[in-house]
């Protein structure tokens, strides 16, 4: 009778590389600003299959990519800018009581999007690769497009990726392509309304706008591919935009110091 020894050797690793800059331009005349960019590169075995300990593979040549928090460019910009107070200026009561102590602060965000590994169904629930290892896609060509080819229903090129023929494991490689990146903008504007004399007791009105712009941001892709006995692709909306991040938000408050 034949015995068979199965050795699992649980593997791990990973690596962060980053550029790193940041300008600061401190509270003055009226304006405070503040710049960062990151330029990074996260690698690392596991990603979507770090739990997945591999019976043909070595980790390193099978899981190896980028991992799921991996990000090509951060860049974020916050500032606050007091506006100019004409009421003082020109020492009008009743444009000052309008016009004057208005607020504007917010944080702008430019993220690229994260990595994702395209996977595949049969219509037939088929075993493909005759073991407890999944099958992968196989890929004959390249599946990225331009930004200039992209759209709504088209975020890759999913005639690129064929059904792994029986017997095999395909050939993608982890986090091959990128869902959609973030563009953001948070804005918050508040007016000072000052009780008596001095400073110390007063309102504050405080508006705030998540995604002011109300820009639509894609958060997920449909990425899973489905294939009939005949190695036709049937899912419809592979490669489909499938969810989006909050529409804009708006918030007001009102508070009163003492």
């Amino acid at each position: 009778m034949p015995y068979h020894v199965n050795n699992d050797r649980h593997y791990s690793s990973a690596n962060y590389q980053s550029l790193q800059t940041s300008l600061q331009r401190r509270f003055a005349r009226n304006l405070g600003l503040g710049v960062s960019y990151t330029f990074s590169k996260a690698l690392g075995v596991g990603n979507n299959y770090a739990s997945v300990v591999s019976s043909y593979f070595s980790p390193r040549r099978w899981n190896y990519g980028p991992l799921g928090f991996d990000r090509s460019h951060v860049f974020t910009l916050n500032y606050q800018y007091d506006l100019p107070n004409p009421g003082a200026r020109l020492n009008n009561s009743v444009l000052k009581a309008f016009a004057d102590s208005w607020f504007v602060s917010g944080v702008t965000s430019f993220v690229s999007g994260p990595p994702f590994t395209p996977t595949l169904t049969t219509t037939t629930a088929m075993e493909i690769s005759g073991s407890a290892e999944a099958a992968r896609l196989t890929v004959i060509g390249d599946p990225r497009l331009a930004k200039s080819e992209k759209s709504f229903s088209r975020n890759f090129a999913t005639e690129a990726f064929a059904l792994t023929p029986v017997g095999s494991f395909g050939n993608a490689g982890v986090g091959i392509l990128r869902g959609p990146g973030m563009n953001n903008w948070d804005i918050s504007i508040t007016k000072r309304i000052l009780i008596g004399l001095g400073e110390k007791r007063g309102f504050s009105f405080r508006a705030e706008a998540y995604n002011v712009f109300n820009h639509t941001q894609f958060s997920a892709v449909d990425s899973t591919a489905r294939f009939n006995p005949a190695g036709a692709q049937v899912n419809q909306t592979f490669g489909w935009f499938t969810a989006a991040r909050n529409p804009r938000v708006i918030s007001f408050a009102l508070r009163f110091a003492f």
